[in-house]
């Protein structure tokens, strides 16, 4: 098992074809991936990277800059490459995950990014970090539905996540492509009708960042189609990573 605190490895699995690193949203743990463990299991194992100021590193300082992340993530990977290989990364997690795979010695097999849009691709979202508490908070509940009825409800939650959410929007608003040369894996980017935040054209931008194979889907509904439209979703991964065959005769036995 890893050492760093970057990356969890919840269900270690010797005999897995392949490990799925899976980088979560701004504002969000590891445990956003939690339901996949079971269901890419056996042949998958999922790593969970897990960033400072949420969850277990709650009382860690949040990051604020996105390379330090990419860098930190990557060197948190490279001791468990001894086998296939792929990332999957959701909004600012997409961004991370991108800069990973630019990180590691080798490239990973697929890499999968759901509602981003592609980094060297100009941004036209407003930068909210910088605004007061109660307008940044708004801005990320009512912009990216990003904050549940339930934690909206609870002041003292808010309170305490609110550092960890600027940080995630400070990291992403400062990132800046850095013109990189096209990896050779296969991009598969995805998001729900109806996300805001990313259209279908911002999407196929990622074709742009491979000399493989880029495909886009449109997945469920709305920013959060992971949560919302998770089987769905995982039945792309199973699809694009070839496992659809395995993983049913698996469950099947």
């Amino acid at each position: 098992m890893t050492g760093s605190p970057w990356i969890r490895r919840p269900r270690v699995l010797p005999e897995a074809r392949l490990r799925l690193f899976c980088v979560p949203p701004a504002g969000a743990g590891p445990s956003f991936y939690a339901r996949w463990l079971a269901e890419l299991a056996p042949a998958v194992e999922v790593c969970l990277v897990h960033l400072p100021g949420r969850e277990s590193r709650y009382g860690e300082p949040p990051v604020d800059d996105l390379d330090v992340i990419a860098a930190r993530v990557a060197e948190a990977a490279r001791p468990l490459l001894d086998r296939p290989y792929a990332l999957f990364g959701h909004s600012m997690g997409a961004l991370v995950a991108y800069e990973v795979a630019h990180r590691l010695p080798r490239e990973p097999e697929r890499l999968f990014v759901a509602g981003a849009t592609a980094p060297h691709r100009p941004g036209t979202e407003p930068e909210i970090a910088h605004l007061p508490d109660a307008e940044f908070l708004a801005r990320v509940r009512h912009g990216y539905d990003g904050i549940p009825d339930s934690v909206w409800a609870n002041q003292e939650l808010l309170r305490l996540l609110l550092p960890m959410l600027r940080a995630d929007f400070a990291a992403c608003e400062r990132y800046r492509w850095p013109a990189r040369t096209p990896l050779g894996c296969d991009i598969h980017a995805c998001s729900g009708t109806g996300d805001h935040y990313v259209s279908q054209p911002e999407l196929s931008g990622w074709g742009d960042l491979t000399t493989g194979r880029c495909t886009v889907d449109l997945i469920g509904h709305g920013h959060f189609n992971l949560v919302s439209d998770r089987a769905a979703v995982l039945r792309l991964v199973r699809e694009h990573l070839g496992l659809v065959a395995a993983l049913e005769g698996t469950r099947n036995d």
